[in-house]
């Protein structure tokens, strides 16, 4: 994780650990047709390189990911923020951690032209201190380039299963919203700053 405020590298694991220990983010993309920002609450898991945002399938009704407001606006205009942040009655333990980055949609009928390249940024360098569900450790040799989009998306369901364990029954779905970080903004209270 790059880290861009007042924080220090001695604050990096602790830093992480707020962000993989979040149960809750703020996703805000810009709506399309009216230029404005949306922001919806969301669940979430970083594996080292990547976020990964569930497109689940919480209702009966037939869902089809790309009517979702979110992916719409992701489809438009790939510029996203991810917003994880706690509040606490003591300030001394108050943060936030801000990610800028690239959104695009990854699933079981996306092939991996389509994520392959977000704007100028090539997403098919090896990541540094992926996070690979157990399960998938064993199958991270050589994969081809039409299966990586499978594997990003299979790696990220055990991912969140794993953190959340309500997708055991609800099913974590097929899709995902997959952001690539570029800047990421740190901040957290100093004790020196509560008085």
């Amino acid at each position: 994780m790059v880290v861009t405020d007042n924080s220090n590298s001695n604050d990096n694991n602790y830093i992480q650990s707020l962000v993989n220990n979040a149960r809750v983010a703020r996703l805000a993309t810009i709506d399309f047709e009216e230029t404005k920002p949306h922001i919806v609450p969301v669940v979430f898991v970083f594996d080292g390189n990547s976020y990964y945002i569930p497109i689940d399938k919480k209702s009966k009704k037939d869902y089809d990911p790309e009517r979702l407001r979110r992916v719409r606006n992701i489809q438009e205009n790939p510029n996203v923020a991810l917003l994880i942040d706690e509040y606490d009655e003591d300030w001394s333990k108050l943060f936030f951690v801000m990610i800028q980055g690239k959104g695009s949609l990854i699933g079981k009928f996306t092939g991996y032209d389509k994520v392959k390249t977000i704007g100028n940024i090539k997403l098919d360098k090896k990541p540094t201190q992926l996070h690979l569900h157990p399960q998938l450790k064993k199958s991270s040799s050589k994969r081809s380039s039409s299966s990586k989009s499978e594997y990003l998306l299979k790696n990220a369901q055990s991912l969140l299963i794993e953190k959340y364990p309500q997708y055991q029954k609800i099913g974590v779905g097929q899709w995902c919203i997959r952001i690539w970080p570029e800047k990421v903004f740190v901040w957290k209270m100093n004790s020196s700053q509560v008085r």
